[in-house]
């Protein structure tokens, strides 16, 4: 079974390989291309950082020196999931201090309330793009350490992927969207026209967690998601799922 990942590139050809061994056909189609950015910070002025994905955690040390590495590691981290985790203790070895039950920026927030002192001053390394959720209520600064920029290619890749399709079709199957951001979905679907989008509206798609979802869905689908696992080892688990009923 074909399953087109969206994801920028390096991201979604580890998301492929991953796919591959479970016996699936990959077809890269990246939305985004990263572009890490150069930044100004005084690390001593912050108490907590907070990540909303493994790229802030690349990002951010990008702009670090060795001593602010080593600053770093002395303060309180927060982190939306376990792949950001896993990101931020391979780069500083130190396990996150906060991850929510769920991995969303409303969930990430809702325990950083609990835990961040009122003067306590709190940094975000993100992106231009992100939703402003955790602002709320934390004395909190966003940094922004990259920005997702639109591929020039996306166009010629989605007129392939017509083809792709059509021919799937023909031999009875469908092929697998998957999306693991609402900017990767926003990106994809104004480059598909209409007739190509009632075609897309009879495969499976597939979004990372319930936010991607809303986004996805408001383009007329009913994606799936894991119930709980919001990261792409929940996707392949609902990817393996549809692949037993397709």
């Amino acid at each position: 079974m074909k399953v087109v990942i969206t994801r920028p590139i390096e991201k979604g050809s580890n998301f492929g390989e991953i796919l591959k061994k479970e016996g699936f056909e990959p077809i890269l189609i990246p939305t985004l291309d990263l572009v890490f950015k150069n930044i100004n910070l005084k690390i001593d002025d912050y108490s907590w950082i907070v990540f909303t994905s493994p790229r802030g955690v690349e990002g951010l040390l990008k702009n670090l020196s060795l001593e602010d590495v080593k600053k770093v590691t002395s303060k309180k981290i927060g982190v939306i999931g376990i792949e950001t985790a896993k990101e931020f203790k391979n780069i500083f070895g130190k396990d996150a201090d906060i991850i929510p039950n769920l991995y969303t920026a409303e969930n990430l927030l809702l325990a950083l309330k609990k835990e961040v002192k009122s003067h306590e001053k709190v940094l975000i390394p993100t992106t231009p793009s992100t939703r402003d959720v955790l602002k709320e209520g934390l004395n909190a600064e966003l940094v922004f350490v990259y920005s997702s920029e639109e591929p020039n290619d996306i166009d010629k890749k989605i007129d392939d992927l017509k083809k792709i399709t059509a021919n799937e079709n023909k031999s009875g199957r469908k092929i697998v969207l998957t999306f693991t951001s609402s900017l990767t979905a926003r990106n994809f679907f104004k480059h598909v026209d209409l007739s190509f989008l009632e075609v897309l509206k009879k495969q499976e798609v597939v979004s990372i967690g319930p936010i991607t979802k809303k986004t996805v869905d408001s383009f007329g689908f009913d994606s799936k998601m894991h119930p709980e696992n919001y990261t792409t080892k929940g996707m392949v688990f609902v990817i393996k799922g549809l692949s037993l009923n397709i």
